[in-house]
C-alpha cells in the first residue's frame, strides 16, 4: 500500500510539521531562536507558578519523553538563560528546574507568537469547529494512550 495523506498518520504528520516549521520561523523572528522547546519551558513556569519546581524526570513524564530528551533541552534553555537548575533541599543528588525571568517573558512571547500561527492555521474554521477538533484530537490522544490521559492538564 502506497503512503498518501488519506492515512491520516500520514496527513498528521504534515500537519505537525507544517506547524511546526511556520511556529519556528515565527520564533525565529521574534528573536526566540534559541528556545528550543517552548512546551517545556510553559510546564516549567506553569509549575512554578503553582511553586512546585520540576525534575528532569518528572518533566520528561509530563512532556511523554525521554529523560535523555528532556536533558538535552534543559541544557540548551540553560546555556540560553531561560532556566536555572537548583538544588533540592530533600535529595542533594536531585536538580530542580526553575524559569527565569528571561524565560517568563520568553513564555509571553511565545504564547503570542503561537496563537498568531493558530489563527492563521485555523483561518476558515468557526469556534465551534475549533472545538469539535480539539474535542476528536483528545479522544485520539486517550485511545493512543490509554483511559489515564485526562487532556490539557496532563499536558498532552
Amino acid at each position: 500500500m502506497k503512503p498518501n495523506c488519506k492515512m491520516p498518520g500520514i496527513l498528521f504528520h504534515a500537519l505537525h510539521r507544517a506547524h511546526q516549521k511556520r511556529a519556528q520561523a515565527q520564533l525565529n523572528a521574534g528573536g526566540l531562536e534559541d528556545l528550543g522547546s517552548p512546551p517545556m519551558l510553559f510546564l516549567i513556569r506553569h509549575w512554578s507558578e503553582q511553586g512546585k519546581l520540576a525534575s528532569q524526570k518528572e518533566l520528561a513524564d509530563a512532556l511523554h519523553v525521554t529523560p535523555a530528551t528532556v536533558a538535552m533541552s534543559l541544557k540548551s534553555l540553560e546555556r540560553s538563560g531561560y532556566v536555572e537548575k537548583r538544588g533540592d533541599p530533600s535529595d542533594q543528588r536531585c536538580k530542580r528546574i526553575a524559569i527565569t525571568p528571561k524565560g517568563s517573558r520568553a513564555v509571553e512571547q511565545c504564547f503570542t507568537i503561537l496563537g498568531q500561527v493558530d489563527e492563521q492555521m485555523f483561518a476558515g474554521f468557526s469556534p465551534e469547529e475549533q472545538e469539535q477538533l480539539n474535542s476528536y484530537h483528545r479522544r485520539m490522544l486517550r485511545n493512543l494512550r490509554g483511559s489515564d490521559f485526562q487532556g490539557p492538564d496532563d499536558f498532552c
